[in-house]
C-alpha cells in the first residue's frame, strides 16, 4: 500500500496485516529475548535460562534486557546487545555465589551490589564492570531503592590508566593507502569498461556475433534482471560459461565485498568517521545550494546509535579537495579522487548503482556476491568485520599477533580512524574534549610530537633567558691586560682600541655599566641618544660591566631584594626581576673576596647614585 504525501511523493507503507516481530515469546516463563538489528537485519535470541540463578531472577534479567535494547534505546547493533548480555551474565554469577541467593529482584540489597564490586577488587576490569552495571540498571524500575542507592551513589573504582594507543606511522599509512587506492582504481576501471561495453551493445555499435556482442547481451540481461540465462535444469547457459561464469559477468557491473571494504576504509581515512558508520551511509545526499551540478560539498545523513535516540541522526558534509591543493599534495594520476571524500563517495555510488537497484538497497554500499546469502539474494548491503579480515588477508596484511617491523602493518579500523584524527586534529562526531582526552592524549605519535614541541620551546626560552641575563663582563685580569696591550685586548673584545680605553677609564659609564655606543640603541632611533631607563641597560647588547661598576651593582642588587617583601608580587616581577637576574649573573663572575672588597668600596656618592636609581629620580626627563 502506498500513500501520497503533500508534495506528491509516494511513501511506502506496511501491509494492513503487518505485525512487529515478537521479542518476548508468549506463554510460560519468559526467559529469552529476541534482538533484531535495526539496519543490518541480523537477529539473535538471548536465553537467560542459562544463568545459574533462580527463575525469578532469570525472568527479571530478560525484562531488563528487553527494556535496555528496545526501539527507543541506543542499542542498535548486535555487538552492543551481546555486550549487555555478557555483563548481565557476569552479575548473575556474582548473585549465584552470594548467600542467601536472591530469588527475585525484590530480594536484591546494597550488599549484593557491594559484593559484586569487591568480587573484582585489584583487577583492571573492576571499573569497567561497575560502570557498565550502572548503565544496565540505572533506569530499572524493579530495582529496590537500597540497591539503587549503593549502585549509583557509591564512588566508582579508580579507572585504570589506559595504555598508550598508536596510530599508523607514515610508512605504514602509505602501505595501507596504496593498497586501498589500488583496489578502488581496479574496481573503477573494470566497472566503467563493463558499462562502456553495455552502452555500445545497446547502441548496436558492436559487431554482431562477436565475443563483445555475446558479452554485451549477458551484461544487458544482468543489468535488467540481476541474473543470467539459465537452462531448463536451472544451471546457467553455455554462453555464461564462455564469458567466464556468473561471477565474471556480474563484477563487470558491480563491486565485490573486498572492493567495498577498500572504499569504506578509504572514506574512513579521509573523513575520520567510524568505519561502521561509513558502511551504512545512505545513497541519497543533498547539495547545500539546491542544485544538481558538480558543487564542492554534499550533505548526507548518518546514524550513530550510541549517541541515543535524540542525538542518533547527524548530518555530515563531504567536501571536495581544492584543485591546487590536491595537485600539490599528490602527484597521482588522479590526485583529486584520493584527496576528496566527496569524489570517492560519488564514485562509490556510481559503481554500486546496478547492485543497489537490483537488490533494492538504499545504502551507498551495495555489492554483488556470486554465492547467494541466507535470504537467497546475490546482492548485499551488509558489511561485517569478517569482510575486513578477508580483505587484509588477501592483500598480505598480517594479523596483529603475526605483525613485526619487517611485515606490513595489521589492518585495524580503529587505528585508521585514530590516525586520521591525529592528522586532522579536528573533532569528528565528538567533542573537542573527547578528541583531546581519548584520541590525542593517548596517542604515542602525538605524545612524541608533543615532547619534541615542548622541548624545542623550552630550549628556545632557556636560550632567550640566557641571552637576556648574560652581560659581557670585563674582569680585572682582562682590564689589566688591556692596560698593557690595548690593541690585542680590543681585538679580543670586538671593539676599537680607543673605545676600549675609554670604557676602562670610565668615560662611557652609565649608572650600572658602560655603553659602547649610546647613539645606536635598540630602544630608539639611530643617531639619537638612548631613551631607555638605566635599569634596563644590562639587557642591552651595548652594555659592558667592568670591575669599577661592581660596588654600585651589588648595592642595587641588595636594594631590589629588600623591596621584594614590601611590594605587590606582580609589580616587583615586572619592574625588577630581570634586572636582579642579570645582576646575579654579573656577580657570578667575581670571587667572594672581590665582592667583599667591592662592598667596602661603596662611597657616599655611589650610595646616592643607588638611591636615585631605585627611587626613579634618574628616569625623570
Amino acid at each position: 500500500m502506498t500513500a501520497a504525501s503533500r508534495g506528491g511523493r509516494r511513501a511506502n507503507q506496511p501491509d494492513t496485516n503487518w505485525q512487529p516481530p515478537e521479542r518476548l515469546p508468549a506463554g510460560g516463563a519468559v526467559t529469552s529475548v529476541c534482538f533484531i538489528e535495526e539496519t543490518g537485519g541480523r537477529s539473535k535470541t538471548f536465553d537467560f535460562a542459562k544463568l545459574g540463578v533462580d527463575v525469578g531472577l532469570q525472568q527479571w534479567f530478560a525484562r531488563v534486557f528487553a527494556r535496555l535494547t528496545g526501539p527507543r534505546s541506543g542499542v542498535k547493533r548486535l555487538t552492543s546487545a551481546k555486550g549487555h548480555y555478557n555483563l548481565i551474565h557476569i552479575f548473575a554469577a556474582s548473585l549465584a555465589a552470594s548467600f542467601p541467593t536472591p530469588r527475585g529482584p525484590q530480594d536484591l540489597t546494597a550488599c549484593h551490589i557491594e559484593a559484586f564490586r569487591r568480587r573484582y577488587d585489584n583487577m583492571p576490569a573492576q571499573y569497567d564492570y561497575v560502570k557498565r552495571l550502572r548503565v544496565v540498571l540505572r533506569d530499572e524500575p524493579e530495582l529496590p531503592q537500597s540497591a539503587r542507592h549503593e549502585l549509583l551513589a557509591a564512588r566508582l573504582p579508580d579507572k585504570p590508566e589506559p595504555a598508550p594507543a598508536s596510530g599508523y606511522s607514515d610508512g605504514e599509512w602509505q602501505q595501507l593507502m596504496t593498497a586501498l587506492r589500488h583496489d578502488v582504481r581496479v574496481a573503477r576501471d573494470r566497472v566503467r569498461a563493463g558499462r562502456d561495453l553495455l552502452t555500445r551493445y545497446r547502441a548496436q555499435a558492436v559487431a554482431p556475433g562477436s565475443d563483445e556482442d555475446e558479452r554485451g547481451r549477458l551484461l544487458d540481461i544482468f543489468d535488467r534482471t540481476g541474473d543470467l540465462p539459465r537452462t531448463a535444469s536451472g544451471g546457467h547457459s553455455r554462453a555464461v560459461g564462455r564469458a567466464g561464469g556468473f561471477r565474471a559477468v556480474g563484477i563487470r557491473l558491480c563491486i565485490d565485498h573486498g572492493e567495498a571494504v577498500a572504499f569504506c576504509l578509504l572514506l574512513t581515512a579521509l573523513t575520520a568517521e567510524n568505519y561502521g558508520t561509513v558502511t551504512r551511509w545512505p545513497a541519497v545526499h543533498v547539495r547545500p545550494d539546491g542544485s544538481h551540478t558538480d558543487s564542492g560539498v554534499a550533505l548526507l545523513e548518518e546514524s550513530k546509535p550510541r549517541r541515543g535516540p535524540e542525538r542518533e541522526h547527524m548530518v555530515t558534509a563531504l567536501e571536495d579537495a581544492a584543485p591546487g591543493l590536491a595537485e600539490t599534495l599528490n602527484a597521482d594520476g588522479d590526485p583529486r579522487l584520493f584527496r576528496s571524500p566527496l569524489r570517492v563517495y560519488r564514485l562509490l555510488l556510481e559503481l554500486t548503482e546496478v547492485a543497489r537497484r537490483v537488490g533494492g538497497h538504499t545504502t551507498a554500499v551495495s555489492v554483488f556476491a556470486p554465492t547467494p546469502g541466507r535470504h537467497g539474494t546475490r546482492f548485499s548491503d551488509v558489511m561485517r568485520g569478517s569482510h575486513v579480515v578477508l580483505w587484509a588477508r588477501h592483500r598480505q596484511f598480517p594479523a596483529a599477533c603475526d605483525a613485526s617491523p619487517d611485515t606490513k602493518p595489521p589492518v585495524n579500523v580503529n587505528r585508521i580512524r585514530r590516525t586520521a584524527i591525529e592528522h586532522r586534529r579536528h573533532p569528528v562526531a565528538h567533542t573537542r574534549q573527547t578528541m583531546n582526552d581519548e584520541y590525542l592524549k593517548r596517542s604515542r605519535t602525538v605524545q612524541a610530537d608533543s615532547r619534541t614541541v615542548v622541548a624545542d620551546a623550552l630550549r628556545e626560552q632557556v636560550d632567550k633567558a640566557r641571552t637576556q641575563q648574560s652581560v659581557t663582563v670585563f674582569t680585572a685580569d682582562f682590564v689589566a691586560r688591556a692596560r698593557q696591550d690595548p690593541r690585542s685586548a680590543a681585538a679580543e673584545a670586538g671593539l676599537e682600541a680607543e673605545a676600549l680605553v675609554e670604557l676602562i677609564n670610565g668615560g662611557r659609564d652609565t649608572a650600572l655599566a658602560s655603553c659602547t655606543d649610546h647613539l645606536t640603541s635598540p630602544h630608539g632611533e639611530a643617531g639619537q641618544p638612548c631613551p631607555a631607563s638605566f635599569l634596563t641597560c644590562l639587557g642591552c647588547a651595548n652594555a659592558r660591566a667592568l670591575p669599577h661598576h661592581l660596588p654600585v651593582q651589588l648595592a642595587v642588587r641588595d636594594r631590589i631584594r629588600a623591596l621584594r617583601p614590601h611590594m605587590d608580587a606582580a609589580l616587583w616581577r615586572f619592574r625588577y626581576e630581570q634586572t636582579l637576574d642579570r645582576l646575579d649573573d654579573i656577580a657570578g663572575h667575581y670571587t667572594s673576596a672581590e665582592t667583599e672588597q667591592a662592598r667596602r668600596a661603596l662611597t657616599p656618592h655611589r650610595q646616592r647614585l643607588v638611591d636615585d636609581l631605585i627611587d626613579g629620580r634618574m628616569d625623570l626627563r
